[in-house]
């Protein structure tokens, strides 16, 4: 494992990572808040009240998962500036967030991440991906173990497309796998930002424990949802109108979700748990301008767009989490506050569909050139 080490350290440009061990003197439970230190989730759903957040097992993983989760994603200003994000995640534990997806690669978030969770690992769950070669997976695995000073990663998955090899990922699940089996890894997965790799993959492979697959109020062509639960999109408040019947109400499915038929069948024989990435379209959904006259009928109405599209994902009973980036204290509060509440309201519901027809009407130039591919997942 040493070429490996040397290999990843030069390619990351990291320095060697405190481990728990050395560095849970530098940093008790006192500095992360009373509520950081969450009754253990390892084999038992806690209960919802830290912060008011809420849990759902990851499927027949046994994993207790919080409905948020914090996301990988990083701005620069937070790779650049450790205390500001070490901050920013110990606002996340405060609140009962115990679900903590971690890149590595491009991010170099493994050593700050380490020591803001460690003091904590029993009362959390690392979620991480494996980006290297097939031949090197399990040196990925050991290198995680120990840098996280942990004896087992809870989540580990790979990222799967139409181009990948599938010598290359037989290989690289087969490893997750026997990683599983030795008691490295509590749970495997994958990532597809295609729906015709995410299909085949769940056929080829019954041993995937969980996904990671695109899902939010735009981009929702694979939703997991079978029946529709009306007491997850709230009731009608006193004072407010009645919302309009949508034009296109067979299609539309911010109003009534929309199950693709084989994969909400396939994921309920498998058994495989879901976690919703892309909750706001790469920040696309978020950048949206709607007519203001579109908005007009809900002035002075209490609804915010981040919320309501984190509502509307966790209305989905069979959807366990969602990972929105969080690169700001008043963002993590923002997003919780989703969690906190009751279901989606009817104003909020409204407010989904006005910037549903935005994005739209845009054509698709709402979203970075990076995320142009998500297009391909609207309903």
């Amino acid at each position: 494992m040493t070429s490996f080490r040397s290999n990843y350290q030069a390619l990351q440009n990291v320095h060697a990572p405190l481990t728990r061990r050395s560095f849970i003197h530098k940093v008790t439970a006192a500095t992360l808040g009373a509520g950081a230190l969450l009754g253990s989730i390892g084999d038992s759903q806690p209960s919802n009240n830290v912060g008011g957040m809420k849990y759902r097992m990851l499927g027949k993983t046994g994993i207790s998962v919080s409905a948020l989760g914090f996301g990988s994603h990083v701005d620069q200003g937070n790779i650049n500036d450790r205390p500001t994000r070490m901050a920013q995640v110990r606002k996340g534990l405060e609140l009962g967030i115990t679900l903590f997806d971690i890149y590595e690669h491009s991010y170099q978030q493994f050593s700050l991440m380490s020591e803001v969770l460690g003091p904590v690992r029993q009362d959390v769950v690392i979620s991480l991906v494996s980006v290297w070669s097939a031949s090197q997976v399990m040196d990925e695995i050991d290198f995680a173990l120990e840098t996280f000073d942990t004896d087992v990663i809870d989540m580990y998955r790979i990222y799967t497309s139409i181009s990948s090899n599938r010598n290359d990922i037989e290989n690289r699940i087969q490893t997750l796998q026997r990683a599983k089996e030795q008691g490295k890894v509590r749970a495997i997965g994958l990532t597809a930002h295609d729906q015709e790799m995410l299909v085949e993959m769940l056929r080829t492979y019954p041993e995937l424990d969980y996904l990671f697959f695109p899902y939010n109020f735009r981009h929702q062509r694979f939703s997991p949802v079978t029946s529709v639960h009306a007491s997850s999109w709230g009731e009608l408040k006193a004072g407010m109108a009645p919302l309009p019947v949508p034009k296109t109400a067979a299609q539309d499915c911010v109003f009534v979700p929309c199950p693709d038929p084989e994969f909400a069948n396939l994921v309920r024989e498998r058994g495989v748990g879901l976690i919703a990435i892309k909750p706001f379209g790469g920040g696309g959904l978020l950048n949206l301008k709607p007519d203001d006259a579109d908005l007009e009928p809900l002035k002075g109405v209490e609804a915010t767009l981040p919320q309501a599209a984190l509502k509307f994902i966790l209305g989905a009973s069979e959807i366990s989490s969602t990972i929105p980036a969080m690169n700001s204290i008043a963002e993590v509060e923002e997003n919780v506050g989703a969690v906190q509440g009751d279901g989606l309201s009817q104003a909020e519901a409204q407010l989904l569909q006005i910037y549903a027809d935005a994005a739209e009407k845009s054509g698709g130039k709402y979203l970075p050139e990076k995320y142009q591919w998500l297009e391909e997942w609207k309903a």
